[in-house]
């Protein structure tokens, strides 16, 4: 009896042994690592027309040649699934992926970006709020001092601009006249070059909160602001609005450039009809009669 329930112990352990082997095999292939071409059988982009397919497919789509060059990818070595944690070469949510969480890996970044207005406003009914991939490109985002990346000195203003249209500086003469300012004007800090060419220089905490500090918002807010002493009168925010109602000095300012180059060319105008018909009243009077 003892003999048979020793074998039987035996046995039970045995199957106890053999059912752990076989679920870690089965956990083991399901967490192992994908390789990103077994993505790309579905997900490369095979130069599909962005007219032809609706945009919230078009995202689905990866360039290979941009993914090569990603930071992610060229410079950490990254993978697919280290991103998008639920995919599965196989098989997908049906409810679709989660959202990549940029913050598991960039978390003072995303601390900080968490608490400017860009994230803490209200938005419209209907929109989102602006994230990591609205200004970095998904698959395709380069180092920052990369000239391809959107973070590219020189780059970023055009990043700012797809969101803030209104905000785009007019290139009219008389408005410019208006406007104008000395490039680079040294004011508080005689060491400091206030460059306006691209907007975190000045709206580095309102906008993104993370990266180099440009320092310049500081001194900038002093004057160009609604908030600045003496106001909207004489100092005002650096986008101005030459218009009676918002801005009445601006807008005469501006009204004013317009009637000085007007009387300039009319007085020009005046001038070379004046010389021409006197030229001719002296041609006339020097002939012999």
């Amino acid at each position: 009896m003892k003999k048979c329930l020793r074998t039987l112990n035996v046995t039970l352990v045995l199957l106890l042994m053999v059912l752990t082997f076989v679920l870690t095999l089965y956990t083991c292939k399901d967490v192992q690592a994908y390789e990103d071409s077994e993505c790309l059988v579905c997900h490369k982009d095979y130069g599909r027309s962005a007219e032809t397919i609706p945009e919230n497919v078009s995202t689905l789509y990866v360039d290979q040649e941009k993914w090569e060059k990603d930071i992610h990818y060229e410079v950490v070595g990254l993978t697919c699934d280290d991103c998008h944690l639920d995919a599965t070469p196989d098989t997908h949510p049906q409810e679709g992926l989660d959202k990549v969480n940029c913050g598991e890996c960039h978390e003072e970044e995303a601390d900080s970006y968490y608490q400017t207005p860009h994230w803490t406003a209200e938005v419209e009914e209907g929109k989102l709020k602006p994230d990591c991939a609205n200004c970095h490109i998904p698959h395709d985002t380069r180092a920052k001092d990369d000239p391809e990346s959107t973070v590219f000195n020189g780059n970023i203003k055009a990043i700012c601009l797809s969101c803030h249209k209104e905000r785009e500086p007019s290139t009219t003469l008389f408005n410019r006249l208006a406007v104008f300012r000395i490039s680079a004007h040294r004011k508080s800090d005689i060491s400091n070059r206030f460059d306006s060419s691209e907007c975190i220089n000045c709206h580095y905490t309102q906008a993104i909160g993370h990266g180099e500090n440009p320092e310049t918002e500081t001194y900038c807010g002093k004057c160009h602001s609604l908030d600045a002493k003496p106001g909207k009168v004489v100092f005002g925010p650096f986008h101005l609005d030459p218009s009676w109602e918002n801005q009445p000095l601006v807008f005469s300012v501006e009204v004013l450039n317009i009637l000085i180059i007007l009387g300039v060319l009319i007085a020009l105008v005046i001038w070379i009809v004046r010389g021409f018909f006197k030229s001719k009243d002296d041609k006339a009077t020097q002939q012999p009669e």
